[in-house]
Formats: structure tokens, sequence, C-alpha cells
């Protein structure tokens, strides 16, 4: 689906606000299998029915979270229901890693345990991989996008995890 929509940015950024059901499943099938054991998934704006269908199939609670208007801070909709629950992170855009770097420190100081982040598309160049995992974090991509000259491309330098 996602080759189809290359390489143009707007049709894939549309269409990835307007994932099928089908499309959902397909990615949290893909997430089932390739992750590891959590208690929580965290969801980010526009992730959110990604993260409903994971926290859904793994039989977890779903927390959201929002930016505070005020201080532009995160801020989550539930606190842990117990001390260091382990917890994944879902978003749907994965660029730079900085709102998701943003969350860990945040969950963190609540008690969550964040040791994944989910995307539905991580974009290679932006360098929010290398990011994350010089702090630890897996970083689970179910499609993986490059920047070009001539536009977007499947990502072909490096094997998908």
């Amino acid at each position: 689906m996602v080759s189809s929509l290359l390489p143009s940015e707007e049709r894939l950024l549309s269409r990835l606000r307007e994932l099928s059901e089908k499309d959902l499943q397909s990615i949290v099938d893909y997430f089932s299998v390739s992750m590891r054991e959590f208690d929580v998934v965290i969801g980010l704006p526009g992730a959110r029915e990604l993260a409903q269908a994971l926290a859904e199939l793994r039989g977890t609670p779903l927390i959201l979270a929002s930016r505070d208007e005020a201080s532009g801070w995160w801020v989550m909709d539930a606190d842990p229901a117990e001390l260091t629950q382990k917890a994944v992170i879902v978003t749907d855009h994965f660029t730079d890693g900085l709102p998701e770097l943003e969350i860990v420190v945040q969950a963190s100081k609540l008690g969550y345990l964040v040791e994944a982040v989910a995307c539905a598309i991580e974009r290679t160049n932006d360098r929010g991989r290398s990011r994350l995992e010089l702090q630890g974090l897996e970083v689970n991509a179910a499609v993986q996008i490059a920047d070009t000259p001539r536009g977007l491309v499947m990502e072909r330098r490096f094997p998908q995890s």
C-alpha cells in the first residue's frame, strides 16, 4: 500500500491519517510478532487508533499522551497502576524522535519504564532511530521510508528490524 503512494509525501501523510481497519490490523499483527512483552501502551496524537488496536490485541491498558496547551509539555491521561510498568510508545510518523524522547522522560517521572517505540512509518533520514537507540530504546517500524532527491522511496540501505 505504501509504495503505491510514493514519492508523494502529501499522499503518504494523508493516507497515514486515514488508515483502514485492514491496514491497522496488518501493522498491529507485525508489532505483535516483532515486539517483546509490555504492560501498557502510550499513544501519541495521530496514532490513537493504532495504539488502541495494539493495546486491545495485547490486552493491556491504553494511555493517551497530549501536549498541555499552557506549558507545552506532554501530559498523560492516566497514571500507572503499579510502579515500573513496562511501556511502549506508539506513533504514526516517526521522524527525529524528539516527541518520543520527551514522552520517555515524562513517562519515567510517572513510573513507566519505556523500552520501545512502535511506529507505522519511520523516516530514516531524520535520525530518530539513532537518537532513541542511544538511550537504550528499541524502535519497531512497520515501514521505513527514505527521502531522496526524487522524493520518498522505500528504505533499502539497511534491513528492516
